[in-house]
């Protein structure tokens, strides 16, 4: 088994030995970003002689390739788990029949604009920016884009799948806007799009939730069939939170980090956290902030429940004074 991690952690280290040991600042000016192509100092790069946008998000071995590895089949198997737990019930939950999605007036061309934009800003900053597709506000403008344009109308699971994971990572949203990381918005309206783009990723999904297309109550059951008709609001809400958990985290620990490794770049702090944060720390600060965020995600799903029962009393109100 040692033999076999050993190789794995060869094998991984190889996909980028330019990376540093630790974790490189970008201010300062006899810092290196990059190792040599051979992992030494020998043809290392200096932040300096980055942009500085690019040596702000520079990633770093401070988690060594073994850590990667086993933490990564750790997360892999609990997610698994999760699923195969979860989607079972979410599946039997779930009534297709009862699935009306309906975008809200202006969401295609929303999704269109933000998505085409964000792919823009990307491929015309520095080398291998493209991969900052894969945080999570990004994700969210992609799922919003294969909503639109790529899934039948007609895969209504698959539809209200992907409402229900974006309802469920709106907290992301929220915190990139509270806490922005504006430092590689340096091309002409990147900065405006930035705050542009997070804005209307909160206005969308509730708009969703709105119109009725998307729900954090349970479907109330036209048939005798066992639907979510029988399921709490706490149940309903759980399962959904706990699948979108698992999404999160098989994605960002396996595909992301490895494009993060490969591409050298810190995507979504999976390679080491940010610089003084107050609770990421040591070498176990993902599994820390896989905790929070999953806290955080919770939130979101009690958010948006309380905004959908606003809006039910809002239209019942309404009908009641007709």
């Amino acid at each position: 088994m040692s033999s076999l991690l050993s190789v794995a952690s060869d094998w991984l280290y190889q996909l980028n030995p330019t990376l540093s040991a630790t974790p490189p600042r970008a201010d300062n000016d006899g810092e290196l970003c990059f190792m040599g192509p051979d992992g030494t100092r020998d043809g290392a790069i200096l932040c300096k002689d980055l942009l500085y946008s690019h040596a702000t998000c520079v990633g770093s071995w401070l988690l060594p390739p073994e850590h990667h590895i086993v933490e990564g089949i750790v997360v892999t198997a609990v997610s698994l788990l999760i699923l195969a737990r979860t989607v079972p019930k979410l599946s039997q939950m779930t009534e297709p029949s009862m699935i009306h999605i309906q975008h809200p007036p202006g969401a295609r061309l929303a999704s269109l604009f933000c998505f085409s934009m964000m792919m823009y800003y990307k491929y015309s900053g520095y080398p291998s920016r493209v991969y900052y597709v894969t945080m999570p506000c990004n994700m969210q403008w992609a799922l919003s884009f294969i909503q639109c344009f790529v899934l039948p109308q007609k895969w209504k699971r698959a539809q209200y799948t992907l409402l229900q994971l974006r309802l469920t990572y709106i907290m992301s949203v929220i915190i990139a806007i509270v806490t922005p990381e504006t430092d590689d918005c340096i091309l002409p309206g990147e900065f405006a799009f930035y705050w542009f783009n997070h804005i209307l990723l909160l206005i969308l999904p509730a708009a969703y939730v709105a119109n009725g297309s998307v729900s954090c109550l349970p479907q109330v059951s036209r048939s005798n069939a066992k639907t979510s008709s029988n399921v709490s609001t706490w149940t309903f809400n759980r399962l959904w939170w706990q699948f979108s958990c698992a999404v999160f985290s098989l994605f960002y620990f396996i595909p992301v980090t490895l494009l993060a490794i490969y591409s050298g770049l810190n995507l979504n702090f999976m390679l080491h956290p940010p610089h003084d944060h107050f609770a990421l720390k040591g070498k176990w600060f993902r599994l820390v902030a896989t905790t929070m965020l999953a806290t955080l995600f919770l939130v979101s799903r009690a958010i948006v429940l309380g905004l959908e029962k606003t809006f039910r009393k809002g239209r019942l109100e309404a009908k009641k004074k007709q």
